[in-house]
C-alpha cells in the first residue's frame, strides 16, 4: 500500500503505510514568535463510519534548523516504520491537569501581537521531483508560514503539496494565504524543503 515518507538531511525519520488512515499529513512550520526556527509533524487520522476514530503522531515538534533539508517521498508500496502515538501518550503528564479554557480569537491573537518577534521572517527553498521550484520569502507582515504534503484516501494515488505563508489579521479574519507553491506528488515523486535564513 502507498506509503509516505520522511528523511532529514538524507536520513529517513520515518515511513508510514497509508492503508489505515484516511488523512496523513508531513511537513514543517514556524512563526516570528517561535523559539525555534521551524518544526516537523507528521500525523495521520482514521475516521471510520462504524469505530472509534484514532488521530496519531509519528513526529511531533521535532526542531527543523535553517540550513536542514526536509525531504518528503511518495511511494506505492511501504511499511510502517514504528507506531504512532496518540495526544494522551505524548503528553501523559498534562492529562491529569484541568481542561484548558480556550480564549476568544481576538484575545488569543492579541497576546500573539504583544509577543517580542525573534525573527524578521524566513526565507525558504522548496523542489520537487518533477522540476517545479521556488525561492523566496515571507512578506514583512506574515507571521508565519506552514510546508506540508496531504495525502487523504478519497485520492489515493497523489499527495498534494502546499508552500503557504500567512499573516495574523488572515487568520483574524479568515482571509486568504499567500500561497508560493502549490503541486500533486504521484507515486515516485518527492519533494525537499529548506529554510535558508
Amino acid at each position: 500500500m502507498a506509503a509516505l515518507c520522511v528523511s532529514i538531511d538524507g536520513i529517513m525519520i520515518a515511513t508510514v503505510c497509508l492503508d489505515e488512515y484516511d488523512v496523513v499529513s508531513a511537513g514543517a512550520h514556524g512563526t516570528r514568535i517561535d523559539e525555534e526556527v521551524a518544526h516537523v509533524d507528521f500525523s495521520g487520522g482514521a475516521y471510520p463510519k462504524d469505530g472509534e476514530s484514532k488521530y496519531v503522531f509519528w513526529l511531533n515538534e521535532l526542531t527543523l534548523a535553517v540550513g536542514q533539508t526536509l525531504d518528503i517521498a511518495f511511494f506505492e508500496n511501504g511499511s510502517t516504520s514504528y507506531p504512532g502515538k496518540t495526544i494522551e501518550e505524548l503528553y501523559p503528564d498534562e492529562q491529569a491537569e484541568a481542561p484548558t479554557d480556550f480564549k476568544p480569537k481576538a484575545e488569543a491573537l492579541a497576546e500573539i501581537r504583544a509577543m517580542p518577534k525573534l525573527r524578521t521572517g524566513y526565507s525558504f527553498q522548496c523542489d520537487t521531483s518533477s522540476g517545479s521550484s521556488y525561492r523566496g520569502q515571507t512578506a514583512p507582515e506574515d507571521h508565519g508560514f506552514s510546508f506540508s504534503a496531504l495525502w487523504d484516501s478519497t485520492r489515493p494515488e497523489q499527495a498534494r503539496v502546499s508552500l503557504h505563508s500567512y499573516t495574523l489579521e488572515a487568520l483574524e479574519t479568515e482571509g486568504p494565504l499567500n500561497y508560493h507553491l502549490r503541486e500533486k506528488l504521484s507515486f515516485g515523486d518527492s519533494v525537499r524543503f529548506g529554510i535558508t535564513a
